[in-house]
């Protein structure tokens, strides 16, 4: 089988949208980092975050966040 020029040329297109894809912030790079303070550095499981963040709580979380539950998927802690 031999590759004409139009095969390389979609072989090498292919490959660079899967390069910019790939260099694409992910969501976790756009979000805040979970403050360094004790009170946040002692939460060691999601539901937790509901105590200060629920509707209804000390700092509620804004209407257009998600209502996912899982903040440690997009909010990284600041040592990585």
């Amino acid at each position: 089988m031999t590759f004409r020029k139009a095969d390389w040329i979609f072989a090498g297109a292919a490959l660079m949208v899967i390069i910019g894809v790939a260099m694409l912030p992910s969501p976790r790079d756009r979000n805040p980092i979970i403050p360094t303070d004790p009170e946040h550095q002692a939460v060691t499981v999601e539901k937790t975050c509901l105590n200060c963040h629920a509707p209804m709580e000390r700092r509620p979380l804004p209407d257009r966040h998600p209502t996912r539950q899982d903040c440690f998927r997009c909010h990284a802690r600041s040592g990585g």
